[in-house]
């Protein structure tokens, strides 16, 4: 009998492990707060929803705010979908295969020879690439091997998303086998040119494309005699005087904008006389420091705008810029939601932390924590419309891809500042 028991014990933690699962994707949205992140699998596309505690087990990064969007991670979950392991997935080539960021920002500076390959996908090269990056995705770049250049022997450089994305290796590989000689993989990638704050630019050709209320373009000259239509004037020099203004009062990065804009992420183009303008850099350098996320530099600037002749506005540039956010899957317009909340339409669940509720929330909302949200589905009805909403939009996404995965059809989530909209609606926080 006590022979039994001992076996039985030495099984148990074999049993536990195997009850374990592995997941890998890619982060598609985290709250560190919340503990809980979002992943997309690259090859199947499914989603899926894990959590984490201070027990989770982390592996290739210090801490979990290393694990940022985009980042590919592997982790084993239980059934509850708590990680007790999770390892951020670095890429591994050889040393003599990597170049560094300063090393290719001075190659750059220096007029070097080097092709730079952007592997990312068209849409992400689209809104901001390395100068004179070419786009290379590397899901296409063996049936276009003719993008890169004739000279085999020339020095080749692909980036792509970071430290754990796979397409700037997938690419080198791909000229390796097609014979260059000579190809490298900037393995940090865009993030941290970006960190860097290391100059982004956009081609006029995609941006004559994309000339829209969900585009932000951003003329900084001092005295624009004729402008791209659509853009909104801002001279550098206010650009520096509100930093500097905003530096003495020790303002935090994440309240200073410019027009009111609330979306960090919003496309945003800065054209000057040239894309090496130094007006051009200084605005870069001080929205990027503000932390906005997509802000390029228009590529060879109005000089070379006039030079392919493309449309130009004569009238006054404007003042006031008129952007819309652009919705990504389930989110709700703006004034859907002002209207829901002041006429009462939909179930409000607001998904922040507890304390977070009771400093101010709207009125009749359900405060249900991310972290708490599968153990509540009971209070979250499946007909009518359901709003899901938390501070800024990271949380209330995951709640949103979670409940369509319980099988609720009728949810939608707000993408954006939901106190900011209810001060300029009206909206009454109790």
């Amino acid at each position: 009998m006590f022979t039994k028991i001992i076996i039985l014990i030495a099984l148990l933690p074999m049993s536990l492990s195997l009850m374990a699962t592995e997941v890998v994707g890619k982060i598609q949205s985290i709250s560190v707060q919340a503990k809980v992140i979002q992943l997309i699998n690259p090859k199947s596309k499914a989603v899926t929803v894990i959590k984490f505690n201070d027990q989770t087990k982390l592996e290739s990064a210090e801490s979990f705010e290393e694990l940022t969007v985009n980042t590919k991670i592997k982790a084993t979950v239980d059934s509850d979908m708590y990680a007790n392991y999770i390892k951020r997935i670095l890429v591994k080539l050889p040393e003599q295969q990597i170049i560094g960021t300063e090393q290719l920002a001075e190659m750059i500076e220096a007029g070097e020879k080097v092709f730079i390959g952007d592997a990312r996908p068209v849409e992400q090269y689209n809104i901001g690439h390395l100068p004179n990056a070419v786009a290379t995705p590397a899901n296409e770049l063996a049936d276009h091997i003719t993008w890169l250049p004739e000279d085999k022997n020339t020095l080749l450089v692909f980036y792509c998303g970071g430290v754990t994305c796979p397409l700037s290796p997938q690419a080198l590989k791909i000229a390796q086998k097609n014979g260059y000689s000579n190809v490298k993989a900037y393995v940090e990638g865009f993030p941290a040119w970006k960190e860097e704050v290391y100059p982004a630019y956009v081609n006029p050709t995609w941006l004559a494309k994309n000339i829209d209320i969900n585009h932000v373009i951003i003329d900084v000259r001092a005295k624009p005699s004729s402008h791209i239509k659509g853009a909104v004037h801002l001279p550098t020099e206010q650009l520096v005087a509100m930093h500097q203004k905003w530096n003495k009062q020790k303002l935090p990065t994440k309240k200073r904008t410019i027009f009111a804009l609330r979306d960090r992420k919003a496309p945003i183009t800065i054209v000057a006389d040239s894309g090496q303008n130094e007006e051009a850099i200084e605005a870069y350098e001080i929205l990027t420091f503000w932390n906005f996320k997509n802000v390029a530099i228009l590529k060879g600037g109005m000089s070379d705008w006039y030079k392919q002749k493309r449309p130009i506005a004569n009238t006054p540039i404007g003042t006031e810029l008129h952007y819309v956010k652009k919705l990504v899957k389930g989110a709700i317009d703006e004034t859907e939601f002002v209207a829901a909340v002041k006429f009462n339409d939909a179930t409000i669940i607001d998904v922040r932390f507890t304390e977070e509720f009771a400093r101010e929330h709207i009125k009749n909302a359900i405060n249900i924590p991310l972290e708490t949200l599968d153990k509540n589905l009971a209070m979250i009805p499946k007909t009518g419309l359901v709003i899901v909403h938390c501070g800024a939009g990271a949380r209330a996404s995951i709640a949103y891809t979670a409940l369509i995965s319980k099988g609720y059809k009728n949810i939608k989530f707000l993408n954006d500042s939901f106190e900011e909209i209810a001060n300029e609606n009206g909206i009454i926080l109790v």
